[in-house]
């Protein structure tokens, strides 16, 4: 072997491997970089705008002096400050508020026109609102010589516009999170709700000796109802989080993450479907629609063969009687809907009262 393989071999036994670094200029996870490359996108859409302002039809020192700052602000954007993404967006938004102070004249009303509709989509209760300021502000009522609003209260409402989209923009950011854990404790507890209801169809199944089961069974009935109403009240909560998320304030969505209200929400259930449970047993309501407490069981279904010559598996399973299946339904029911329980308590007041009234008629 030459002098120089030698060398080379020798260096490369001492040479080692070495992965490659992979540097991400924002989060590990894919919302951090979406929402890098949004806030990207967001700040050279900024620049443009700034772009098709002439700085030599801006009207006051002021002006030139916000066109100068926010030029500034644009430039110092720092890509490899992935921890202080958050305070970017409020630069950004900062920077978008300062450019609609540059604004004048037929510019200004178009900017007003079009952040009012995009606010509608986010917030329509706010929109609605702010749109009858906008048009006091272009026709004022009462006094007949009064002249619209000139454009630096113009501007001013402008910018309530703006501060009313980046506060529910910055909601969304911050309630995502929430949701995510909010969402996770609910879906637990109607998974362990729903455990409990299907519970005693599977014990049945253990504890099921000829014609007869254990005495804890006779707790069944009340059972059922509780259980019904707790799963009730859970997906209730579910359903809540789901599709009114983008209403609810900040308050109410980080309430929704605590266990205890959750739990709050599960007692009312509970407690409204033992009223209902009480109610249906008393008698006040019959017929089709309410379960008769001497027929609620579960039920063994046997499927019998075809023929004695079948090949076929002979089956048996078991399943609710119709009037437990009842029972499941109006306390769950109880449990879904806040009204139910309070609507009726007062129809039986009433019809109490009514009662009452005429039992001292009759006397009187």
């Amino acid at each position: 072997m030459s002098h120089a393989a030698a060398v080379s071999l020798s260096s490369n036994k001492s040479r080692t491997w070495k992965w490659p670094r992979i540097r991400w200029s924002v989060g590990s996870t894919s919302i951090d970089r979406a929402s890098f490359y949004m806030l990207r996108l967001y700040r050279t859409n900024l620049e443009v705008r700034l772009r098709c302002i002439d700085p030599t039809t801006l009207q006051s020192d002021s002006q030139k002096q916000i066109y100068s700052v926010v030029s500034e602000m644009l430039k110092s954007f720092n890509e490899s400050a992935a921890n202080l993404r958050d305070l970017e967006w409020d630069e950004t938004y900062k920077a978008e508020r300062l450019i609609s102070l540059l604004f004048s004249g037929a510019q200004l009303r178009q900017e007003i026109t079009a952040r009012l509709q995009e606010l509608a989509g986010e917030d329509p209760q706010d929109a609605q609102a702010l749109r009858k300021d906008y048009d006091s502000l272009l026709k004022p009522a009462g006094d007949a010589g009064a002249s619209p609003a000139d454009d630096p209260t113009l501007r001013v409402f402008l910018l309530r516009v703006m501060e009313a989209l980046h506060w529910n923009a910055k909601k969304k950011y911050l309630a995502r999170p929430i949701r995510k854990e909010a969402t996770k404790i609910i879906l637990a507890c109607v998974v362990i709700s729903f455990l409990l209801v299907v519970a005693p169809y599977v014990v049945l199944n253990f504890d099921f000796r000829g014609h007869e089961v254990g005495k804890w069974w006779s707790l069944f009935a009340l059972y059922t109802a509780l259980t019904s109403g707790l799963l009730g009240a859970f997906f209730s909560r579910l359903i809540t989080v789901q599709r009114h998320w983008s209403e609810m304030t900040l308050d109410e969505v980080f309430l929704h993450r605590e266990l205890s209200y959750t739990l709050l929400r599960a007692g009312v259930g509970m407690c409204g479907a033992l009223i209902v449970y009480f109610f249906l047993r008393s008698g006040i309501a019959s017929g089709p629609l309410f379960p008769e407490f001497e027929r609620v069981s579960i039920d063994f279904v046997n499927i019998p063969r075809p023929d004695s010559l079948s090949p076929s598996v002979k089956m048996a399973f078991v399943m609710p009687s119709k009037d437990l299946a009842l029972l499941t339904f109006w306390c769950f029911l109880a449990g879904f809907s806040e009204a139910l329980v309070p609507s009726i308590l007062a129809n039986t007041e009433r019809q109490l009262s009514q009662a009452t009234e005429s039992t001292q008629k009759v006397r009187g």
